[in-house]
This record gives C-alpha cells, structure tokens and sequence, in this order.
C-alpha cells in the first residue's frame, strides 16, 4: 500500500500546483507570480493554500520584502524544478521522436574538452542519431555538477572538484590535462628564461571564478608558496574571453595544454616557463549514482568511451 503522502502527490497534485510553487520560491512576490501564470491573485493563493493542504506543511512564509521558502517550502521547489525541467524534456523528445527524429540530450562539458574530444565525439553521435536534438551546457565542473544534481543535464564531461561529490556521482576516468600558464608573446614575462609565481602575483591574471577546480588550484599553490591570493584578476568561465584579455589586454592566464598548444606553436602565445605542483585530478564521464542512463545518454557515453584515445592533447 502506497504511503498516503505518495498517493496525495499521485492522485491530487498537478502542474499548476508544481509551476507555482516555482515560480514563487524564484520570485517571492505572489501577485508578480499570478500575472506571470495569466491568472488573478487570489486564484494563485488558491492554489497554493492547496498545494499545501495536499502536502501537509506551510510553503511559504509572508513578509516584508516578499515570500520566502520555510524549509519544507524549499525541499518542495527544488522537487517542482525537477518535475517541470523533467516534463520539458519529455515534450521537446516527444516531439522530436514524432517527427522522426531520436528525441533529445542535454549535456554538460567543461571548456577544456571543446578543442579536440567533445566536437569529436557529437559528431560521431549525430552520424548515429542525425536527428536527435542535443543541448550543450559548457561552464566549469562546479557549476556542470550543480546542473546534474538538479536533472538539468543527463550526463557531464568535466571532472568531480569536492572528495564528497563521489556520494552523488560516479565518474569513469577519460583522460588527464597538462596546464600551462602563459601570456601573450610580446609580454615581457614571455623572454625571460625563468620565472617564479611571486612575480607574477603582482601583475594582472584572468581566473576562472572561485570554487572552480581550476581556480582552486591556482589559490592553493600561490598559498603553498606563501604569495597569498590574486587580486588583481578579471574572472570569467569563458575561454574566448580569457584568451582575448590575455592578448589584447597582456593579462597573464592558466589553462589546459589542449587549448593552448596551436596558439603556442604559432607565436601568438607564451607558455611562461612555471610548473604548477599540483594536477586537476581526470577529466571523466560524470553520471549520477544510482540511475540508468538513457538510450541516447548510454549512446554519447559509449561515443566518448571509443574516442578516449583519439585526441593526443587529452590523452
């Protein structure tokens, strides 16, 4: 016999309950909400007094500035976003699938991946499934984890960044990186034989943002060798960015060998002469604990495990 919570959530609760209670925990303001929804306000409480009947708790909390989560309200959002996120999927692949096509896949990569094994392996998966429609989420492992906790991608090719993240998630080794620190080829740090990571503390770096695998690395060996932390930085997650400040801007950067080694062999950048201690640990298939991947997940996955050896500057 099903608990009774379990058939509550079956028998009585519904989209409109799940989109409001969403769209209320992202924007905390009931009247803002109801128009978003097309309906009038006290209808938007109805709905809410209902949802939190059917779930037996207090949702929200009314006060000043707006409503805010209670902690039984933010453990039911983030189930809502899931469903909602789970049942945009299931449209867009079903309607991909009735037209002909192989439904969809979203997936998630870090930046590093794009110059060799990631074009690779999505064309290799398009030639399979040409009519399969595939969302790219490119950002850093931090961030790539968070969406796969929340069911935002099915799979990513990134790297875990916390000894705790093996819990959730399970992560098949594909390759290792080599990072490099390196600068524009008419910087003055470009002619000097040697450097220490002292001297470049004081000059202008772009870093990706804190918490990012990379990021973290960088701060742990500045601290290792008592430099302290960089703050005269520009921080972004984009690569084109980060290459463009680096020539343009005669910023100094880290990033892995894979993306670096054309710019490096045609004079446009430096690799400064400065070997990090430490290493990002594999790059890897990342999935979550527990769950079976779908057909077109188990696809890309079985792509990527053909092509691990393809791409010379990852392997």
């Amino acid at each position: 016999m099903a608990p009774p919570l379990l058939s509550a959530l079956i028998g009585r609760l519904r989209f409109k309950h799940l989109r409001l209670v969403d769209a209320l925990a992202r924007g905390g303001n009931l009247h803002r909400v109801a128009a978003e929804m097309h309906m009038t306000q006290p209808a938007a409480s109805k709905i809410l007094k209902d949802a939190e009947l059917i779930l037996g708790a207090p949702l929200f909390e009314r006060r000043p500035r707006g409503m805010v989560p209670t902690e039984i309200g933010g453990f039911a959002a983030d189930y809502a976003a899931r469903m909602l996120r789970a049942a945009e999927s299931f449209t867009d692949g079903m309607d991909n699938l009735k037209a002909g096509g192989f439904g969809a896949l979203s997936i998630g990569a870090i930046m590093a991946t794009t110059p060799g094994l990631l074009p690779r392996a999505i064309a290799e998966l398009k030639q399979r499934r040409p009519l399969m429609t595939i969302r790219l989420l490119a950002a850093t492992s931090d961030i790539l984890l968070a969406a796969l906790s929340r069911d935002e991608i099915a799979l990513a090719v990134g790297r875990l960044t916390q000894p705790e993240d093996a819990l959730a998630f399970h992560i098949e080794p594909l390759a290792s990186e080599e990072l490099w620190i390196f600068a524009a080829a008419d910087h003055p740090l470009a002619r000097r034989p040697a450097i220490t990571l002292g001297e470049t503390a004081r000059l202008a770096w772009v870093l990706q943002p804190k918490g990012s695998p990379m990021r973290r690395l960088l701060d742990r060996t500045f601290a290792e060798q008592g430099v302290g932390s960089l703050d005269n930085c520009v921080e972004t997650t984009s690569i084109f960015a980060t290459l463009h400040l680096v020539r343009e801007a005669g910023m100094i950067a880290c990033l892995p060998k894979s993306i670096l080694v054309e710019g490096v062999t045609s004079g446009t950048f430096s690799r400064l002469p400065i070997e990090l201690t430490h290493d990002l640990g594999p790059l890897g298939i990342i999935t979550r604990r527990g769950e079976t991947p779908s057909a077109n997940a188990a696809d890309f996955i079985d792509v990527l495990r053909t092509m691990r050896t393809l791409p010379p500057s990852l392997a």
